[in-house]
């Protein structure tokens, strides 16, 4: 009982001399004239430099967006390709587009698709894919596929 009776009162102790620390800091005078002009010259010079950084990254910001949009303008078109005996045509314009899916049997599929410039991946419908462009071809890849699987397909850009 001795034991823990000395534990408490000195965990009391401790919390009342960091009460009283901290009232005492609390209640000094900061209102030195000197101290005062310094603090403005600072927050002066904090906005000053707030004000160009903000500059410089909206200007970087500016240049993200432009290159963004020319890399989704670059894949902007119409893409085919034959696929598992499906012939599928790709639209894109900007950062969206369809993907046209007619099997042998005349069926018709149409997915939406997303495009990622940045990551450089297109969500099919459901199915994030990988995606490159070399010259005139598109070339997607699913990201999910096993190894011995083809989910590879190869557009033309027409």
């Amino acid at each position: 009982m001795k034991f823990s009776k000395k534990i408490i009162l000195s965990a009391l102790m401790a919390m009342t001399a960091f009460v009283l620390v901290a009232c005492g800091n609390s209640g000094q005078n900061h209102s030195k004239q000197s101290s005062q002009s310094q603090a403005s010259s600072s927050i002066s010079q904090s906005s000053e430099t707030v004000s160009s950084n903000s500059k410089a990254n909206s200007s970087a910001n500016s240049n993200s967006s432009e290159s963004t949009t020319t890399a989704t303008s670059e894949l902007d078109g119409t893409y085919k390709a034959i696929h598992e005996g499906d012939s599928l045509t790709l639209e894109i314009s900007g950062n969206k587009g369809t993907l046209t899916k007619v099997e042998h049997d005349d069926e018709q599929e149409i997915k939406q698709v997303q495009i990622d410039p940045t990551n450089q991946t297109m969500i099919v419908g459901d199915d994030v894919k990988r995606y490159r462009v070399e010259d005139n071809q598109l070339t997607l890849e699913d990201l999910s596929q096993e190894n011995d699987d083809d989910d590879t397909i190869v557009f033309t850009k027409e």
